[in-house]
């Protein structure tokens, strides 16, 4: 069983993967403020009867899902994914929705790019038609007030349709931007297909050449190829 999250921090540093998978995930202070991030943001969701969701998404109707469970099958893998939201209209996604904390909002890493296009094919894959899907990344400082980032994530949610494709600022200080863009089968097919490889067995998981994220890996001080001492 794989995540999107897991696959996506592949390209992040896949060794660093490959050793949560050998000694166990290590929480750090990033991963507990970007859980108190996400259940800020879902605070004011009510719990859904997914049988009843799926009956309402048949007729058409709109549906906006906070931290909702979808599951996949691609290839030989089984994927689950929680993405911080989907909106359904008209019977199939117009929006997938992710957040993200950083200290450059200004720009998207792979990582990120590759995370939310698995939630898209995984939608693709379930049989939805994705021809009107789009993907939004709301990517602000940490310093953002975590209200503030509940209201522009509700602002995302619901004008998505107006906003314009590429980047647009929100919030000056502390910066805050929403990167939109068009779903698209084909954008990260290749990524996808070599982050499995690692997953079949037949490489050996690649590090990254950043010192910087070697300095603020918990497993630094155990990895072969760690470019700190």
């Amino acid at each position: 069983m794989l995540a999107p999250s897991k696959v996506a921090s592949q390209f992040y540093c896949e060794k660093k993967v490959h050793l949560e998978q050998e000694l166990g995930e290590v929480e750090t202070e990033t991963m507990r403020r970007g859980t108190e991030t996400h259940e800020k943001a879902a605070e004011d969701a009510e719990p859904v009867d997914m049988d009843e969701v799926w009956r309402a998404i048949e007729r058409g109707e709109r549906q906006e899902l906070l931290e909702t469970m979808f599951p996949g099958e691609i290839a030989e893998f089984a994927l689950f994914g929680i993405p911080d939201a989907i909106v359904f209209d008209d019977g199939k996604p117009q929006l997938i929705f992710d957040r993200k904390t950083t200290s450059i909002p200004t720009r998207l890493f792979q990582n990120q790019r590759v995370q939310i296009w698995i939630y898209g094919y995984m939608m693709e894959s379930l049989g939805f038609e994705t021809d009107d899907l789009q993907l939004a990344i709301l990517s602000h400082e940490q310093e953002l007030d975590p209200e503030l980032g509940k209201q522009l994530q509700k602002r995302i949610l619901s004008e998505h349709t107006v906003l314009e494709l590429g980047k647009t600022t929100l919030h000056k200080e502390p910066t805050a931007l929403v990167h939109l863009c068009e779903y698209a089968t084909d954008d990260h097919m290749d990524d996808f297909q070599w982050a499995l490889g690692y997953w079949r067995g037949e490489r050996d998981p690649v590090p990254t050449e950043n010192a910087a994220k070697c300095q603020s890996c918990p497993y630094k001080n155990t990895c072969s190829d760690s470019l700190v001492s």
